[in-house]
């Protein structure tokens, strides 16, 4: 018996120590979640690090510039609701659409104000375009905007932020203590929105890259309506209601000024008073 003791308690002394580091290990595991847990909780949800990196980041226009193209155009007209249809009817054949439009009219002119969308791939042929309609162009401007170093930190923010909140649900997924789970679901609220805004901005960013805007002003004075200076009668008529209205003007005129003349006349009156006053005494 003594011996057969002897002969096992080797293998006692393993399985006691084997036991022994397992159970250092879970607790070693144990501390290391709780200082996961401090950690992320402790510091703001745009400070904390992750694990992406935006030089890993695989973009696959990493390449290609990224521009955001605008166009300005403005020309006389001579029939203005038919360069109005004229422009609406073709606009399809370009993938282009209106996004708004404004129409004003005054006694010298109508005018007509567009902003067009347009693939940026169309921007040039649709500019040309619309340069060739009116009777004449009157300005004409481009420009070209590169967005590329700001397109690729918004994509690398919003990866990281993502890869962020995935480290949030997992620390979730694991705590145990209610506090703890209700400060990682604040956070992960407040970064939740923060992912949505930067997507707004995102996608926003991208619609301006795809798709160019021309802002189109056209117009009509109405003295060259018919393409015609006006007749002699016209004039003539513009040139009798001129008169009669600066006769009416004056009229009103000496009507708003009648208690200056009522002044006028005491002060003459009492001129004369004094006058006549002197006269008797000589």
């Amino acid at each position: 018996m003594k011996q057969l003791f002897l002969i096992i308690q080797p293998a006692i002394f393993l399985f006691i120590v084997g036991a022994c580091q397992n159970s250092g290990d879970s607790t070693g595991q144990l501390v290391d979640l709780g200082k996961d847990f401090e950690e992320m909780l402790d510091v703001p949800t745009t400070e904390q690090p992750s694990n992406f990196q935006s030089e890993d980041f695989e973009n696959p226009l990493s390449n290609q510039r990224m521009l955001v193209k605008r166009g300005a155009l403005e020309f006389e007209s001579v029939q203005l609701e038919n360069d109005y249809q004229k422009i609406r009817n073709f606009l399809p054949h370009f993938n282009a659409y209106l996004e708004s439009e404004n129409f004003s009219n005054n006694d010298y002119s109508s005018t007509y104000q567009l902003r067009i969308k347009v693939p940026v791939a169309q921007f040039e042929s649709l500019m040309d375009t619309l340069s060739s309609v009116g009777k004449r162009t009157t300005n004409k401007s481009s420009n070209a905007e590169d967005v590329t170093r700001s397109f690729r930190d918004l994509k690398a923010t919003i990866e990281s932020k993502k890869a962020l909140e995935n480290r949030y649900r997992e620390l979730l997924s694991k705590a145990t203590q209610v506090k703890d789970m209700l400060e990682i679901e604040r956070n992960l609220n407040d970064l939740r929105n923060e992912i949505e805004g930067y997507e707004g901005r995102f996608r926003t960013l991208q619609t301006d890259i795809n798709y160019s805007t021309i802002n189109l002003y056209f117009f009509q004075l109405k003295d060259q309506k018919q393409g015609l200076e006006p007749s002699f009668f016209n004039r003539l008529t513009k040139a009798f209601q001129g008169g009669w209205d600066l006769f009416i003007w004056l009229l009103l005129a000496l009507v708003r000024l009648w208690p200056i003349g009522v002044l006028g006349v005491f002060i003459w009156m009492a001129i004369m008073m004094v006058k006549r006053k002197n006269k008797s005494k000589i």
